[in-house]
């Protein structure tokens, strides 16, 4: 495919995108709705074909008939069911085929308010799209380092999405995780596609909300391991202290037919509290989301929504037992976004323009210090280290800044419905273009010195030779001159009682640091353009429904022309639209992270040391152990999924919707990398990356969902394997940056492995087994509660602990002693299965016509069961039962 042309993709795009937006609006016919038009397409128009099943009161068609294999979640349902910090992830891993990340169930998580991860078919948490009103808020940049909660000198801890989207602002959420339409791309996952409330939807309307959930109200499991383990979690069996506050308003105004206006702002905030070098600090969190819309309906357009976002997330933080470590982060989102559509005289129209900046940057110590824990540097006593590391730590990371900004336009267009060959034929066809830049910003050098050396000798005691940041000279209380004349002018250290004076009068103990990792200043700007083509010809013929769909994308990193088929079909067995036997055939893309771009231009960390001659500290200098890496993305194809889906939806009158799926996914051409131990002429080793990698996902789904009188059910239950192999090399020192490698261990045995080994094997070890089930009632006008359970079965996961492990370098010159760092110890552990349950209640009292207050409490972990999150034979602290509490005033 890379014969043709790049020249030819714009052009093609152009033509396409004028070609759907000529403004030849005000036909009189009236398009009937076929099954991929949006909901927000019949907000003043007639609504007899839209897909989604519409009940008073609460919501019941979580799945319907249809070919598309996609999940639909309303307002009701979104307000019927327990919630936690109220991001809609919460709601999304309820659903067949969702898992939701483990730490999310963690104790450290407890106090957190960003969102948690989740897989959709066994993918990658950032192989999932997320779209807001058309406008995508995934992270392109590095969306891995979400689960370093702490991050590197190398990457600020950021997320999946670029922004935590509160389920207040939200109308509806639509979950594809099979059968995608060709519309949808830059996903091997699934999507996510979030509409946010409008004017037109209800009538004028207002609303302020306050919730809060405290570490007091809340139960907690303490859990001491086996004897031998208990050091490795001593002084960390205390829950963390915290606060968090919600608070929400709401404005909504439908001027007249033709303008609406709506205000919502959704403000979240957590102060956690914890011990850390045995001394109470406190952290900060803080997330906003907040937007503007104004609305137009049935003018001289139909439909035009005009929305400004702004998404900050900041965290006041530290580093727990490191000493002088705070630091802040700052990220979050702001958009501007301008979707309109119209019924024109060729189809309705519909294009959605949107611009996007996310940023994602830290503010902390330039340099981090690992000291013995030796006199003058003592406070590692007072951390949780484990046994064998006796360490004093103390800095950070450093500044580092990086913006991610995004145009994208999107436009299609759906023909409208006619009939050739004896089939009725629904066409939609359309383009998309998106423009990406990424500006990553490191101002200075950032140390990271983790080889301290101990000196003794007080005949030629250590010279620092002007070096005072990272080297430490004896100092006494008195000088040794007076000290040695008690014992006769000179020491005998094989005297007890002199050794004991001298190391009394001895406040602080010599010590320097003989190499260091230099984490490079760096200023990149990368960018990337992507263009892609689309569309799907829906046919109708006697019983069968199909879906013949094909994508095209092309972008200017890869350059690679990819041809996705998305092909599905319906047999209606009996003819009455209520039986849908349906099977699939599709192949979803990889989107090009940006992190590749920059990893082409970035300096990985490289080391230096330096010698000591005659107790007197030499400069530094180039060590033997360079690290001088880089990243080569040639001649790659883009990774992909080849998926084959088979399914049976039902839907009954009086039991409601039955589905099975199994949903078979091959991932093929995926990256991996190469082993490069020797170095190029320009003096780099180079990791080059191969389209070696290969995967595979299956899941089994049953689903079910109904409504009897003022009752509504949900149920389901999926068994999934997942299997990932990147052929992958033995990670060491010489072939893997050093801020990339971690330890991992399994029983008795361990190895170094770079971080993307240890997502692989996280992902070989997801959970088989998840099922869930959900009740939500109107028991009276004013009073409703929601109950929702999750059981997740058994599985092993490579779990973080709190120990360092040593790991010898290559000898920094050819006289140096080998060097040692310290890496971070990953375990197998088995995650037993666990039982989570959620209630909801909800009172309601209207004091005046048109105005009510509504009272709410959220009770998550219901039961009060444990999380299993600490795993057997190890000590810590699990979440219990908790309570969230609210108050809302709605006008």
């Amino acid at each position: 495919m890379k014969q043709m042309q790049h020249m030819q993709t714009p052009c093609l795009l152009t033509c396409l995108l004028f070609v759907t937006a000529l403004p030849n609006a005000y036909g009189n016919e009236v398009k009937e709705q076929s099954n991929q038009t949006e909901k927000q397409h019949c907000e003043t128009k007639d609504c007899a074909n839209l897909e989604h099943i519409q009940v008073n009161g609460q919501f019941i068609g979580i799945e319907v008939p249809e070919v598309i294999g996609r999940a639909y979640l309303n307002r009701d349902f979104i307000n019927a069911t327990p919630k936690g910090n109220g991001d809609i992830n919460e709601l999304i891993s309820l659903l067949p085929g969702v898992q939701l990340s483990d730490e999310a169930m963690s104790i450290d998580s407890l106090a957190e308010i960003t969102a948690p991860e989740i897989s959709i078919s066994g993918a990658q948490p950032w192989q999932t799209g997320f779209s807001l009103d058309g406008m995508n808020y995934n992270n392109r940049v590095d969306p891995a380092t979400s689960s370093r909660l702490t991050a590197s000198a190398n990457d600020v801890s950021g997320g999946v999405q670029t922004m935590n989207v509160n389920s207040d602002i939200v109308d509806s959420i639509t979950v594809y995780d099979h059968n995608i339409p060709a519309e949808y791309g830059d996903f091997s996952g699934g999507i996510v596609d979030v509409k946010t409330k409008s004017p037109f939807l209800t009538g004028d309307s207002g609303s302020i909300a306050y919730r809060t959930n405290q570490s007091d109200w809340g139960q907690y499991h303490v859990i001491q391991g086996d004897e031998e383990r208990v050091s490795e979690t001593a002084g960390a069996l205390e829950p963390p202290s915290y606060t968090k506050e919600n608070l929400d308003l709401s404005l909504q105004k439908r001027f007249n037919k033709h303008h609406g206006v709506l205000f919502s702002v959704n403000y979240m905030q957590s102060e956690i509290s914890d011990l850390s070098l045995q001394t109470m600090q406190t952290q900060k969190r803080t997330n906003i989301n907040s937007l503007i819309k104004y609305s137009y309906r049935d003018g001289w357009i139909d439909k035009l929504d005009l929305t400004a976002m702004y998404s900050p997330y900041q965290s006041d933080a530290y580093l727990k037992d490191v000493a002088a470590s705070d630091y802040k982060l700052e990220g979050g989102n702001m958009g501007l976004i301008a979707n309109f559509a119209n019924d024109t005289k060729f189809g309705y129209w519909d294009t959605k323009i949107n611009y996007s900046r996310s940023d994602s940057s830290r503010e902390g110590p330039e340099h981090y210090f690992s000291w013995l824990q030796i006199k003058g540097k003592e406070w590692g006593q007072l951390a949780d280290q484990g046994d064998d590391i006796r360490l004093s730590q103390e800095g950070g990371y450093g500044n580092l800044d990086t913006v991610q900004d995004t145009i994208n336009i999107k436009s299609s267009l759906d023909v409208p419905r006619f009939e050739w060959l004896s089939m009725e034929h629904d066409i939609k066809l359309g383009g998309e273009y998106t423009s990406q830049s990424v500006k990553r910003d490191r101002d200075q050098d950032s140390y990271n010195y983790n080889a301290p050396q101990y000196i003794f000798n007080p005949n030629n005691p250590l010279d620092c030779n002007g070096y005072t940041l990272d080297c430490v000279q004896e100092q006494y209380r008195v000088d040794l001159t007076t000290l040695a004349e008690q014992f006769g002018g000179t020491f005998n250290f094989n005297d007890p009682e002199q050794s004991l004076a001298y190391a009394e009068n001895t406040l602080v103990a010599a010590q320097y640091f003989s190499s260091r990792q230099v984490t490079p200043q760096e200023h990149i700007d990368v960018s990337l353009s992507r263009q892609s083509l689309f569309i799907t010809d829906s046919l109708k013929w006697w019983r069968l429904s199909l879906n013949l769909g094909l994508r095209y994308d092309y972008d200017d990193f890869l350059k690679n022309h990819n041809i996705a088929p998305r092909l599905s079909v319906g047999y209606d067995i009996f003819d009455d639209g209520n039986t849908l036997l349906t099977a699939g055939a599709n192949r979803y893309y990889d989107a090009s992270l940006m992190s590749y771009k920059i990893r082409e231009q970035q300096r990985f960390s490289y080391r230096e040391y330096r010698p000591i001659r005659d107790s007197r500290l030499q400069g530094w200098q180039p060590s033997a152990y360079t690290g001088e890496f880089k990243y080569q993305f040639d001649e790659l194809d883009t990774p992909y999924d080849d998926e084959i889906a088979l399914g049976l939806k039902h839907a009954t009158q009086s039991f409601g919707n039955f589905s099975v799926k199994y949903v078979r996914r091959l991932k093929k051409q995926q990256f991996s990398r190469v082993r490069s131990d020797e170095v190029s002429e320009d003096g780099y080793k180079y990791i080059r990356m191969t389209n070696n990698g290969t995967g595979s996902s299956k899941r089994y789904s049953i689903a079910w969902d109904a409504r009897f009188a003022g009752h509504s059910l949900w149920a389901n239950v999926s068994y999934s394997e997942n299997k990932a192999s990147n052929l992958s090399y033995d990670a060491d020192a010489d072939n893997t940056p050093l801020e990339e490698l971690v330890y991992y261990q399994e029983g008795d045995e361990g190895r170094a492995v770079s971080l993307s080994q240890l997502q692989m094997l996280k992902t070989n070890f997801a959970s088989p087994v998840i099922a869930n089930i959900g009740w939500n009632v109107d028991w009276l006008d004013s009073l409703s509660t929601g109950l929702s359970a999750t059981y997740k079965g058994a599985y092993d996961n490579a779990v973080k602990t709190t120990r360092l492990e040593s790991y010898g370098l290559t000898q920094e010159c050819s006289t140096c002693a080998i060097e040692t760092v310290y890496l971070s110890v990953y375990e197998k552990r088995e995650i037993e299965a666990r039982i989570m349950v959620g209630l909801n209640l909800r009172f309601n009292y209207e004091f005046v016509k048109g105005q009510n207050v509504e009272l709410r409490a959220d009770i998550t972990n219901l039961f009060n069961a444990r999380t299993n999150t600490v795993t057997e034979g190890f000590s810590g602290v699990e979440p219990g039962r908790m309570y969230w509490l609210g108050a809302s005033y709605n006008f």
